[in-house]
This record gives structure tokens, C-alpha cells and sequence, in this order.
């Protein structure tokens, strides 16, 4: 057989097969229909296109085993049905009604609403008078019968805060540099029954239910965190977390509380005689007008001082706008910390430490370190006395004033040292007036008169009274010496020194009147050095 024959008989026979299979048949109208029908219900609900897409899949497979069975012989009628198709989430369920196949029976809306309710489709049935509308749309028309309700959810508890969220507000600190002395950093008091917190309770959500009856629980609602710290309350029937004190509000451990103290609102000008104070104290504006106060906490002053006397017994005195005084007539005492952005023309007494950004023209005695780190740093004309050190940024100023100094050793171990040595200087030179003025007399023997005799008797008790004075200052003196000879770690450390200074560190004494950059003066082999 030629090779050109061979191809024509496989041609034609592919076209054959070709035409075979595009040969129209029966359930092909069908899927034109319902693809139709799919595209005006998406166009109709937009947000229910997978749902219509699976469930024309559905129908279009249910024709071709309709159409199969016409194929096998099976010339039954075959009666309309509907078809009914929930979407995933039981939602929505979509209905359509295939029609009879050689001369079936059709279906009544009767029957159409049996099937409807023995498939389950229970809840959000639409009125009866709608799916009729749908109904009567006849075959192969794809359309909702029914839509669930979805949970409405709730709301969670809220809290609503009504002050800031500051740290707990102790004053007694260990590192001068740490203090802050700006706005963000005063303290926060508060009334008791004022509200902190303002809380609104949960509102729980309403279930919801799809198509089968099968009931969609809202998602559970939480409370509000009621930060509820030492001395609050809740109150109002639940809705308001109240300070439970006057005092002091500070946050602890993601918790609100309240530094029980007093409170003086406003300022302090005009108060006569002495206001004591058992407990904190806090004045909210000014202190001046020699107005003296005692108290057995801590002090916070929070505008300025001025002329006054501020006593603190067992705790922290802190001046939040500086210490602005009279000498002589501007007094603090702290039995720990005093604390002052400013400190000017003031006497201060701490037996811990003293924080300052500016010290200027004031006498301090501390039992531990001087800290002027912050700010300017600067410490100018003062005399200060520092059980431990005195760190600052600056010691001086072009003007050229003189600055005291003693570090290292308690602030009465040095004072007394000066005070015995000085007092042993007077003694020596009195005893001996006192000695030649008694040997004078002596030396007139029995002519001395009895008015001489009288002051010859005097000048013994006095000589005896020096005596044992000076045996007494002695042993001070020696207890104080042995004091001054345990080693100082006091030190005295700026990064720039204008003259003068005198610098005392136990018995040694330098005098400072250079210019200097980067001391650390300190004591080496009862040796003052610079660096």
C-alpha cells in the first residue's frame, strides 16, 4: 500500500472520532443553563461565589448520572427533584430544581418545602412567600433558601487610667547620677476617693446559629486587669479603682498604689510657729517665710524652698525646684538623703548623702558622698564635709571663689580632730600665764596679803581645772588620731578644678590654687594628690 494511502484511512478515522466526540448531547443545554444560572446568583451575592461554584459541580455531575442512566436502557420517567447545597460553614444553603426526564412527574412547592425541611435546613428559612418568588423561577434556577446568623461577639473588659504610670517613687537612691529632676520625674499625690482607674466590665456577645440548628457560641469575653496596688480600692459597684489614702501615687509591679502621707496643698508662706508631722509629708507648692517643719518620713517640697527650717528624722527630704536660701536662716536635716536640683546660701545636715546638680554657698555635713553629677555639676564657695566622697563635674568658677573640702572620714572625726588640737593650743599657754602668776605669788611668802592669798587660791583651781582639761583633750585626741590613721577611700573627683580648694582627707591639708582638669584627689601616704 502506497505510504500516501496509509495516512488517509487514520485521518479520516480521527475525524470520525473527532466528530464522535463533540456529538451534542442531552445534559449539554443542562450545564449552559446552570452556568448561567451560577453567574446571575454570584452576580446577586457576590460573597457566596464559592459556595454557587461547588454546588454547580455538584449539579452538573448529578446530570451526567442522570443522562447515564437514560444511556443504559432505563426509560422510566424521571420526576423533578429538588437539589439542596450548604456552604463549609453551614451558613447558607442554596437550592435548584432539576427537571423531569421522559415525561416525569414535575414538583410541587409542597414538596419542594417537604425536601427543604428533611434535609436538615432548619434555621433562617426564608418566608415562604420568597422562596415561592424563586420557585415559581422554575428549573435550573440556582437560589438561597436559607442563611444562618453569625455570633455576635462581645466587648472585653477596658481599663481607663487616669494618672500616669510612675515608678515607685523612693527616694533614697544609691547612685547620685540616677536622679531626675524634670518635670516627668515629680511625684504624682493623690486624695483619697480620687479615681485612678475608670473600669468598664465586660459585655458578653450573643450566640449565633447556621442553617442545620446547630448553635455558634460568641467567643468568650475577658476582663479588664484591674491593677489594684496597696492602699486602692475598688468602688462605684466595680467601675472605679479609688486611691484608699492620701498619699503619694506610684506604680509597683504593673500595680497602682499609694504612698500613705500627708498632703499640703498648695504652699507653705505663711505658717507661723512649727508644723510636725508624724509619717511623709508632701507640699505641693513652696516653703518659705520661716516656716519650720518636722516630720518622721520623708519630705518632698514640690516647688521651692526658700527661707525655712526642714526637718526630717527618719527618712529623705527632696526640694523638686531647688533650694534657694538666706544664709544663716535656711536650714535641712535628713536622716538619710536631701535631694535638690539647686542648692543656694543653705546648711545641710544628711546622714547618708546629698544629690545636687548645683551647689553654691552652703555649709553640708554628710555620713556619706556629695553627688553633683547631673546638670551643671558644679560646686561653688561651699564648705563641705563628706564621710565618703564628693563626686561632681566642677569644683569652682571664674570668679574665683574658695570651696572647703573634707572627705574620707566621718564629718565630727575631723571636726573634733580640729577642735581638740585647737583647744590643747589655747590650754598650753594659759597654764603657763596661770604658772608664772602663781609662782609670783608664792614668792611673797608670808607678806602675801590675804586679798592675794584669796587670788592665789583661785589660780591653783584654775591650773587644776586646765590640767585635768588638757589630760582629757589629750585622750580625745589621741582616740580621734586613732581614727584619722585607718586608711580613707575618700576621694574627690571633677573633671575640671578652678581655684581655690582646700582639700582636707584626715590630718592632711593641700590648698589647691591651679588650674586643674581630670582630679581625683585622693590620699596616698598621707599625701595629698591631684590625680
Amino acid at each position: 500500500m502506497p505510504i500516501f494511502d496509509r495516512f488517509v484511512p487514520r485521518e479520516a478515522a480521527r475525524g470520525e472520532q473527532e466528530r464522535n466526540a463533540f456529538h451534542p448531547i442531552p445534559y449539554r443545554k443542562m450545564f449552559s443553563e446552570l452556568d448561567a444560572a451560577g453567574e446571575e446568583a454570584k452576580a446577586h451575592y457576590p460573597d457566596d461565589s464559592k459556595t454557587v461554584d461547588a454546588f454547580i459541580r455538584v449539579l452538573k455531575e448529578t446530570c451526567r448520572d442522570r443522562h447515564r442512566k437514560v444511556l443504559d436502557g432505563e426509560w422510566r420517567p424521571m420526576k423533578a427533584e429538588a437539589r439542596f447545597f450548604l456552604s463549609t460553614d453551614r451558613m447558607c444553603a442554596y437550592a435548584c430544581l432539576l427537571p423531569p426526564e421522559n415525561d416525569g412527574d414535575g414538583i410541587s412547592f409542597e414538596t419542594f418545602w417537604e425536601d427543604l425541611h428533611y434535609e436538615g435546613i432548619l434555621y433562617g428559612v426564608f418566608p415562604e412567600e420568597a422562596l415561592q418568588r424563586d420557585y415559581g423561577c422554575g428549573y435550573l434556577h440556582i437560589f438561597p433558601v436559607a442563611r444562618g446568623k453569625l455570633p455576635c461577639p462581645g466587648s472585653d473588659g477596658k481599663l481607663t487610667e487616669l494618672f500616669q504610670r510612675r515608678i515607685n517613687m523612693r527616694l533614697d537612691i544609691q547612685d547620685g547620677s540616677q536622679v531626675d529632676f524634670g518635670p516627668d520625674s515629680q511625684v504624682q499625690p493623690i486624695r483619697k476617693g480620687a479615681v485612678i482607674c475608670m473600669i468598664r466590665p465586660p459585655k458578653p456577645g450573643t450566640d449565633g446559629m447556621d442553617v442545620t440548628g446547630q448553635a455558634l457560641p460568641s467567643p468568650p469575653v475577658v476582663s479588664a486587669h484591674v491593677p489594684q496596688g496597696v492602699n486602692t480600692k475598688i468602688e462605684r459597684g466595680g467601675l472605679a479603682l479609688t486611691a484608699g489614702a492620701d498619699g503619694i501615687l506610684y506604680i509597683e509591679n504593673d500595680l497602682f498604689c499609694v504612698q500613705a502621707q500627708k498632703i499640703i496643698d498648695g504652699s507653705m508662706e505663711q505658717f507661723q510657729g512649727t508644723l510636725q508631722i508624724s509619717g511623709n509629708l508632701y507640699v505641693e507648692g513652696n516653703v518659705d517665710g520661716g516656716v519650720s517643719i518636722e516630720a518622721s518620713g520623708d519630705i518632698i517640697i514640690g516647688g521651692k524652698m526658700g527661707q525655712a527650717r526642714v526637718v526630717s528624722t527618719g527618712g529623705t527630704i527632696r526640694v523638686q525646684e531647688g533650694i534657694f536660701g538666706t544664709t544663716g536662716q535656711t536650714f535641712l536635716t535628713a536622716a538619710r538623703q536631701v535631694q535638690s536640683p539647686v542648692m543656694e546660701c543653705a546648711q545641710i545636715v544628711a546622714e547618708t548623702s546629698v544629690i545636687a546638680e548645683m551647689v553654691n554657698n552652703c555649709e553640708i555635713r554628710c555620713g556619706g558622698t556629695v553627688y553633683a553629677m547631673g546638670g551643671r555639676g558644679m560646686i561653688v564657695d561651699s564648705q563641705i564635709r563628706a564621710g565618703g566622697s564628693v563626686l561632681c563635674l566642677r569644683i569652682g568658677n571664674l570668679a574665683g571663689g574658695r570651696s572647703q573640702i573634707s572627705v574620707g572620714y566621718p564629718p565630727h572625726i575631723p571636726e573634733t580632730w580640729e577642735r581638740v588640737r585647737g583647744e590643747l593650743a589655747e590650754i598650753g599657754p594659759t597654764l603657763t600665764v596661770l604658772w608664772d602668776n602663781i609662782t609670783a605669788l608664792r614668792k611673797l611668802g608670808h607678806r602675801i596679803s590675804d586679798k592675794e592669798q584669796a587670788v592665789l587660791e583661785t589660780l591653783l583651781e584654775q591650773r587644776k581645772l586646765y590640767i585635768e582639761r588638757q589630760a582629757m583633750l589629750k585622750i580625745d585626741l589621741a582616740e580621734v588620731d586613732k581614727a584619722l590613721d585607718k586608711k580613707s577611700k575618700g576621694i574627690i573627683r571633677c573633671e575640671k578644678l578652678q581655684p581655690c580648694l582646700d582639700v582636707q582627707i584626715g590630718r592632711a591639708k593641700e590648698a589647691v590654687t591651679t588650674i586643674e582638669e581630670q582630679c581625683n584627689i585622693h590620699l596616698c601616704e598621707r599625701r595629698i594628690l591631684l590625680k
